[in-house]
C-alpha cells in the first residue's frame, strides 16, 4: 500500500510541476505572440535607428535591472516564515528605490558623453527615465518571486499578458498617430508600470505590510547576504555579456547595425529569455522542494535537457534554412540584412535557452562560484569577439565569433551540471 501511495505521490508531484510550467508558458506564449505579430507593422513605422535607440536604452536599464533588488528576490522562496519573507520583499524594494535615485547622479554628469560615444546622441534625454524603469523593474522582480513562492503562477501568466498587450497597443498608437523616435521607449516603460501595479495589487500588500519593520529588514538582509555578494556579481557579469554588444556595435560600427541586432533580440532573444525564465521559475521552486526532501535532481535535469533539445531541433533547422530569405519580405526590405544576423545566432539562442532555463540549479546547490566563473569567461569571450571584428572592420566577424563562443560556453555549463548531478549523492 505504501509503495502504491509513493507512486501516486510521484505522479501528483510530476503533474503539479508540469501544470505550473504550462500555466506560466500559456501566459508567456500569448505575451510573446503579441509583439511578434505587430513587429512587421512596427518596422514600417520605426526605422532601424529608432530600434537601435530603444535597444541601447533597454541595454542600460537591463544592466542595472538585474541587481535592482540586490538579488534578494531569489531568496524569497527560502524562508519558511511569511513574516521573514515579507521583510525580505520590503528590503528588496528599498534597495531598488535607493539604486534608482543614485543613478540620477551619473546620468546627469555622464549621460550626454556616454550617449554620443555609443552612437545615439538623442539617448541622453531618455536616460532620465531610466530610474523610473529601474524601480518598476525592481517591483516586478520581487513580486515575481513572491507569487512564485505562493505558487500563484496564474497571476504571473496574466501579468505578462497585461504588460505585453499594453506595450504593443502603445507602440502601435504612437507609431500611427504621434510618431517620435523614442516611442518604443515610452511604450516599454508604460507596460512595466502597469505590470508592477497589477502584481502589487494581487499580493494584497497592505494586509501583509504590518509584518514589516526596519529592524526585521536589516536582520533578514544580513542573514541572506550571500545572494548580493556572490550571485549579484555573477548576474551582473552575465547581463554585461548580453548587453555590451549593443554598446560596442554602436561604438565600433553604426546605428543601423545596432537596429538590426536589436530587432533580432526583440523577436528571438527576449522571447526565448522570457520562456526560459518562465520554465526556470517553476524549475527553481521544484528543485528547492526536491533538494530539501533529499531527492536526486539528475533525472529531472537530464529528461528536461534532452526533451528541450529534441523539441528545438526542427525550428532551429527551419530558421537556419529559410530564416534569412524571408526576413525582408515579412519585415520590409530595409530589414533584410537582419535576417542574416538571425541565422548566425540561431544555434546559440537554442543552446542558451536549454541551459539557462535550468541554471537555477547553481543557486539550489549554492554553486555561486561556478556561476561567477562562467559569466566572467563568457563576458571576456564576447568582448574579444567584438574587438576582433572591430579590428578587421567586419561586424559579421564579430557576430559569428559571439555566436560560436557563446554556444560553446553554455554547452560547457550544461555538461558541468550533467556531471555534477549524476555524481552527487
Amino acid at each position: 500500500m505504501a509503495k502504491k501511495e509513493s507512486k501516486f505521490n510521484k505522479l501528483i508531484n510530476r503533474y503539479d510541476f508540469l501544470k505550473n510550467v504550462m500555466v506560466l508558458l500559456s501566459g508567456s506564449s500569448i505575451a510573446l505572440l503579441i509583439p511578434f505579430l505587430i513587429t512587421p507593422i512596427l518596422t514600417r513605422f520605426f526605422t532601424p535607428e529608432n530600434f537601435g535607440l530603444w535597444g541601447t536604452y533597454s541595454a542600460v536599464v537591463g544592466i542595472f535591472a538585474v541587481i535592482a533588488c540586490g538579488r534578494y528576490e531569489l531568496a524569497l522562496l527560502l524562508p519558511k516564515e511569511e513574516k521573514k519573507a515579507m521583510n525580505m520583499y520590503a528590503g528588496a524594494l528599498l534597495i531598488s528605490l535607493l539604486l534608482s535615485i543614485f543613478l540620477l547622479i551619473p546620468i546627469y554628469f555622464f549621460g550626454k558623453s556616454f550617449s554620443e560615444k555609443v552612437g545615439f546622441p538623442d539617448l541622453s534625454n531618455w536616460l532620465y527615465i531610466v530610474p523610473i524603469a529601474l524601480f518598476t523593474n525592481g517591483i516586478i522582480q520581487a513580486s515575481n518571486y513572491w507569487h512564485n513562492r505562493n505558487k500563484k503562477f496564474n497571476v504571473l501568466s496574466v501579468g505578462r499578458i497585461i504588460q505585453s498587450s499594453s506595450t504593443a497597443s502603445s507602440n502601435l498608437a504612437i507609431g500611427k498617430f504621434t510618431y517620435f523616435p523614442g516611442g518604443l521607449i515610452v511604450s516599454t516603460v508604460l507596460g512595466q508600470i502597469l505590470l508592477s501595479i497589477f502584481y502589487v495589487v494581487r499580493m494584497r500588500i497592505f494586509s501583509l505590510w504590518r509584518y514589516v519593520s526596519m529592524a526585521e529588514i536589516k536582520s533578514v538582509l544580513k542573514e541572506y547576504r550571500e545572494f548580493p555578494v556572490k550571485s549579484g556579481a555573477g548576474i551582473f557579469l552575465n547581463i554585461l555579456k548580453e548587453q555590451i554588444p549593443i554598446f560596442l556595435l554602436g561604438y565600433y560600427f553604426d546605428a543601423v547595425v545596432v537596429g538590426f541586432y536589436t530587432l533580432i533580440i526583440r523577436l528571438f532573444g527576449v522571447p526565448l529569455t522570457l520562456l526560459a525564465g518562465s520554465i526556470g521559475q517553476v524549475y527553481y521552486q521544484k528543485a528547492v522542494e526536491m533538494n530539501n526532501a533529499g531527492k536526486s535532481l539528475f533525472r529531472m535535469y537530464s529528461k528536461t535537457t534532452l526533451r528541450m533539445l529534441a523539441f528545438l531541433a526542427l525550428p532551429v533547422a527551419a530558421v537556419m534554412i529559410w530564416g534569412g530569405s524571408i526576413f525582408g519580405f515579412v519585415f520590409g526590405q530595409e530589414w533584410a540584412e537582419a535576417g542574416q544576423i538571425l541565422v548566425i545566432f540561431t544555434i546559440y539562442y537554442a543552446i542558451r535557452f536549454v541551459i539557462s532555463s535550468q541554471s537555477s540549479l547553481l543557486l539550489v546547490f549554492k554553486k555561486l562560484g561556478i556561476e561567477l566563473a562562467f559569466n566572467s569567461i563568457a563576458l571576456v569571450l564576447q568582448l574579444g569577439s567584438l574587438i576582433i571584428g572591430a579590428l578587421q572592420n567586419d561586424y559579421y566577424l564579430s557576430l559569428y565569433l559571439m555566436s560560436i563562443t557563446g554556444s560553446v560556453i553554455y554547452a560547457m555549463l550544461g555538461i558541468y551540471l550533467w556531471v555534477y548531478l549524476k555524481t552527487r549523492k
